[in-house]
């Protein structure tokens, strides 16, 4: 099975070993409470088109330590928002559990076509031990920004990724 299918959460050792040659954490080696906690969603079903999404904007968005923070639902399919370096850098250094996106949002920020910055992102936030959650589906049905999250993949070594059940517990009032 290929294991970056759907819905699915990226460990370090995806990106470190093929960019760095350095050895990292697979999934079966990122502690459980990585892919289960408060996360924070933040929704861009207002932004412009190709806007950058500032540290200011994921502050506004309620973004504190070690949320799980989901970004997505742009109805921008041509022109894809992005999350700026900055706030990847800010991100990082805030030291959240894990980050993850649906399909309108570019992963990565745009760059020139021999940049090494490419792959700014999966850079920072991999090599921090924050996993990636690629691919999620259905965040504009989230009716609260808050919420309890669960994303666990299976627990097997050498596993560079892993495809994940998405869960999003909001609270019955």
């Amino acid at each position: 099975m290929e294991s970056h299918i759907g819905t699915h959460v990226e460990a370090p050792s995806h990106f470190m070993m093929a960019r760095h040659g350095q050895t990292a954490k697979d999934v079966s080696e990122l502690p459980l409470d990585s892919f289960i906690g408060e996360a924070v969603f933040i929704n861009l079903s207002k932004c412009k088109p190709h806007q950058a999404l500032t540290p200011e904007d994921m502050k506004e968005g309620g973004v504190r330590k070690g949320d799980i923070v989901l970004l997505g639902n742009s109805p921008h399919a041509g022109d894809k928002p992005f999350v700026t370096a900055e706030a990847i850098k800010w991100l990082a250094e805030l030291r959240i559990k894990m980050i993850g996106f649906d399909r309108s949002i570019e992963i990565e920020p745009p760059h020139e076509p021999r940049s090494l910055e490419k792959y700014f992102m999966h850079d920072h936030m991999l090599s921090n031990d924050i996993p990636m959650i690629e691919c999620l589906a259905n965040l504009g049905k989230l009716k609260k920004s808050r919420f309890f999250f669960l994303g666990v993949p299976a627990k097997m070594g050498g596993l560079d990724s892993f495809p994940i059940r998405a869960v999003a517990l909001e609270s019955i009032e």
